[in-house]
This record gives C-alpha cells, sequence and structure tokens, in this order.
C-alpha cells in the first residue's frame, strides 16, 4: 500500500497494510450488497463495492499500477509461488515477518483467486547487489511455501536460479526425472546443467 501511495499519491497506508481487490462477472444489487455485507462480516473495513465503470476503472488502475510503483526507482528480486487459498493470509503474515527479520524492504502482490503470491524485494537503485538477509529470506519463502502445501513457481516457471529448489519440493518426483532423462541422454549432452542435471 505503501508503495501505491507513493506512486499514485493516495494514503492508503494510512489506515491498511493490505488491499484486496476483485471482480465479478455479473452483478445485481442485490449481488453487491451481498458482497459488501460478506467481506465486513469477514473483517474487511472500508469495503468499496461498484458497478459504475468509472469507479470500477479507477479500483482496477490500482491493480495494474502495483507492480511499477513497488519497483519504480529500486532494484528488485521478485518471486513466484503458489499456495492453496486456505494458506494465502497466514503465508501473507510470514512473509511480512521476514521483512522484519532481515529488516528488508519487502513488498507482496499477487492473484489472491488462484493463490499466486509475488514477495519483491526492493533496494536502491544505485546498488547493484541484494540487501544482506534478501538470499535467506528468499530460501525461508520457499520452505513454508512448501510447508503450507504450495510450490515455488506459480506461473512464471522455475528458471535457472530457482532450479536447485526442484529437489526440495519434488523429491521422488525429480529423482526419477533424473533416471529419465540419464536413459535418453547417458552422455549429458542435452541442455547439461540446466534444469534435469
Amino acid at each position: 500500500m505503501a508503495a501505491l501511495d507513493r506512486f499514485e499519491s493516495t494514503h492508503y497506508a494510512d489506515k491498511h497494510a493490505t488491499m484486496l481487490i476483485f471482480k465479478l462477472d455479473f452483478s445485481t444489487p442485490e449481488i453487491l450488497n451481498i458482497s459488501e455485507q460478506t467481506l465486513t462480516a469477514n473483517g474487511a473495513f472500508d469495503v468499496q463495492v461498484t458497478d459504475d465503470p468509472k469507479k470500477a476503472a479507477a479500483l482496477l488502475k490500482l491493480r495494474q499500477d502495483m507492480l511499477p510503483a513497488i519497483f519504480k526507482d529500486k532494484n528488485h528480486v521478485m518471486e513466484d509461488m503458489a499456495l492453496p487459498l486456505s494458506q494465502m493470509a497466514g503465508m501473507m503474515d510470514y512473509i511480512t515477518s521476514l521483512g522484519e527479520k532481515y529488516g528488508l524492504e519487502l513488498y507482496v502482490a499477487g492473484h489472491a483467486g488462484d493463490g499466486n503470491v509475488h514477495p519483491s524485494i526492493v533496494w536502491d537503485q544505485n546498488v547493484t547487489e541484494p540487501p544482506a538477509g534478501a538470499a535467506e529470506a528468499i530460501s525461508d519463502m520457499f520452505k513454508e511455501t512448501i510447508r503450507r502445501g504450495g510450490t515455488i513457481s506459480g506461473e512464471h516457471a522455475v528458471g535457472l536460479q530457482k532450479n536447485q529448489w526442484n529437489n526440495y519440493e519434488l523429491g521422488e518426483t525429480d529423482y526419477l526425472q533424473h533416471q529419465i532423462k540419464a536413459l535418453l541422454d547417458p552422455m549429458g549432452l542435452l541442455n547439461p546443467q540446466v534444469k534435469i542435471n
């Protein structure tokens, strides 16, 4: 929220630490009323429900501006994990605690409907290396994600930087993949030391 406030000249973070934006594919006044009541009954406050296209567009713009707001004038590392929806709230609290534990400027954006989480560690754009504690925080995030029944890659693939986590997450499945690759590529010529090495 603080990053959005700086980017949009708004004041959401004055009262709130998080924001949930969602869009209904279909609504009636009754559905909007039920939505607002349900959110309020479950602890949400400052709920804004609208069927006005201009107001809806302004709310969706906040979602679109989230990552540009976080990354503005900063270097960053953004991760990509996915968790069961029942684990999302607890994971958000855990990620926040890692920022405090390691003294990191850490933000989280994501897609709450499908459990996708994008924690981002940011630091001064004039400093090339990530801050101390960044690697440890990311490692802790991955371990906690897996412990909660999630995956270290929600939508952006594993990539080279996460390759080392395949064994940790996949266990026996990863070992089986290594065996299959060894059968098809006994000399290790195909994609050496990438993904399944």
